[in-house]
C-alpha cells in the first residue's frame, strides 16, 4: 500500500511505465527529432542544383554559373596563395611546380582530356554546311557532343553551355613549356556545340563580330594561320555557317590585300570597316551600339575582341556585363593584358592590372550569362 492507501502498481516503480510503454514512447521521440534533423537539413543545407540529364546534355535547373571543381581551388586561393592579385607574377607556376600537390596532378590530368579533345575537333566534320537547313533533331545536335571526353566535374558551366575552366595562363596549358609553338594556339578553347545547336532556332542568325580584324599574322619570318579565321574554321565543321561576319580593323590595308585573305565561305557574309572602333556608347563606332542592339536572343552571336588598346577593350568588355549586351552576345573572345611575367614581353606598355583582374573579369562575364573565353 502507498502512504494513501493505495495497492501499489509495480509497474510505476522505478520507471512509471513498464518496457513495451517505454520502448514505444522513445521511438516516438526518435521519429520526432530525425524529423526535426530533416527539416533543419533543408532550411540550412539544403540540395545542390537539380541535374536533370537528356539526351546525354546536361541541363541545370537554375542560370548561373558553376566553374570546374579545378577552378574553384585556384579562385579560392588566388589571392591568398597564389598571389594573383600581385604584378607580374609567374602565371605558369601551378601548371609547372609539383610542389602544388594535388591540384598540380588535376590540371595535368585536365590538360591531358583537353589534348584528346583538342584533337578530336580537328578530325570532327559533321558535312553539313548549315545545321539550320536541315531537321536539328536530338540525334543530330547530339551527334556534335564532344565532351564525353571530359570526365564529370573538370568542365566549368555557363547555364546550360560547358566551357572550359578559367586557369592561368588563361590560354593553352602547353604554352608554359613551348612559347612561341602555342602563344596563338586556341585548341584550348572548349565549345559546347550539342548544346548550341539545341538553343538555336531556324529563324536564328549567325553573327561573328571580330573587332581587331586583321588577317595577317606572323612569328618572325613564318606566317601563321589568323587565329579568328581558325575559330571561324571549327564552327564550320560543325555545321554553324555565319550569316554576317562583321571586321573592324583600325590598321589601314588595301582593300585588295584585304579581300585577298579572305576564305572564300566568308566572302558572302563578310563586311569589312578598316575603321577602329570606339567605346563610347553613343558613338556609331561602337559596334555594341550600332550593330549588336538590332540582335535578338535567338540569334547567334560571337564576338572576339582584340585590339590591343586596353583604354578601348575594358570599356567594351565591361558594357557586355550590362543588358540587353549580356542578352545579346553567347560567345565572346578576349584577350585581356595584363602583367603577367611570360607574357610581359609580347604585351609591354599594353598590360594593366594583374591576373586576379583578368579571372575576376571573365567569371563575371560568365556569372552574366555570357560564354567568354580567353583569348590569343
Amino acid at each position: 500500500m502507498d502512504s494513501w492507501g493505495r495497492p501499489l502498481d509495480i509497474r510505476r516503480i522505478g520507471g512509471g511505465f513498464d518496457k513495451p510503454q517505454r520502448r514505444n514512447r522513445l521511438y516516438v521521440w526518435f521519429i520526432l527529432v530525425v524529423f526535426v534533423v530533416q527539416q533543419c537539413n533543408f532550411f540550412f543545407f539544403p540540395y545542390p542544383t537539380e541535374v536533370m540529364v537528356v539526351h546525354n546534355v546536361k541541363q541545370f535547373a537554375s542560370n548561373s554559373y558553376q566553374p570546374s571543381v579545378l577552378e574553384s581551388n585556384v579562385m579560392n586561393r588566388s589571392r591568398s596563395l597564389f598571389h594573383y592579385d600581385q604584378i607580374d607574377i609567374d602565371e605558369c607556376d601551378l601548371y609547372l611546380n609539383k610542389s602544388w600537390g594535388s591540384m598540380h596532378g588535376t590540371y595535368h590530368k585536365y590538360s591531358e582530356m583537353l589534348g584528346n579533345y583538342s584533337l578530336a575537333v580537328k578530325e570532327f566534320n559533321i558535312g553539313i554546311a548549315d545545321i539550320r537547313s536541315v531537321d536539328r533533331n536530338v540525334n543530330l545536335c547530339e551527334s556534335l557532343d564532344l565532351l564525353h571526353l571530359f570526365e564529370d566535374g573538370f568542365l566549368s558551366r555557363v547555364n546550360d553551355i560547358l566551357v572550359e575552366p578559367l586557369l592561368p595562363p588563361m590560354r593553352h596549358p602547353s604554352f608554359c613549356e613551348h612559347r612561341r609553338k602555342f602563344s596563338l594556339n586556341i585548341d584550348y578553347l572548349v565549345h559546347d556545340f550539342a548544346s548550341i545547336c539545341k538553343n538555336m532556332k531556324q529563324t536564328s542568325r549567325t553573327v561573328f563580330f571580330d573587332l581587331g580584324a586583321s588577317l595577317q599574322y606572323h612569328s618572325g619570318r613564318k606566317r601563321r594561320a589568323n587565329p579568328a579565321l581558325s575559330l571561324v574554321d571549327v564552327y564550320k565543321r560543325f555545321g554553324i555557317k555565319f550569316d554576317h561576319y562583321y571586321a573592324f580593323e583600325h590598321t589601314k590595308l588595301p582593300s585588295d590585300e584585304v579581300f585577298e585573305n579572305i576564305p572564300p565561305n566568308l566572302l558572302p557574309s563578310y563586311h569589312w570597316f578598316n575603321v577602329g572602333v570606339k567605346s563610347d556608347l553613343s558613338s556609331k563606332l561602337n559596334p555594341l551600339n550600332s550593330i549588336l542592339r538590332s540582335m535578338k536572343e535567338d540569334d547567334l552571336v560571337v564576338l572576339k575582341l582584340d585590339i590591343d588598346t586596353p583604354a578601348i577593350e575594358l570599356p567594351l568588355a565591361h558594357q557586355l556585363l550590362k543588358e540587353p549586351f549580356s542578352k545579346l552576345v553567347d560567345q565572346f573572345y578576349f584577350e585581356h593584358h595584363v602583367r603577367m611575367k611570360g607574357l610581359l614581353y609580347y604585351w609591354r606598355q599594353t598590360a594593366i592590372g594583374s591576373l586576379q583582374d583578368s579571372l575576376d573579369l571573365f567569371t563575371d562575364l560568365r556569372k552574366a550569362g555570357i560564354s567568354a573565353h580567353s583569348w590569343v
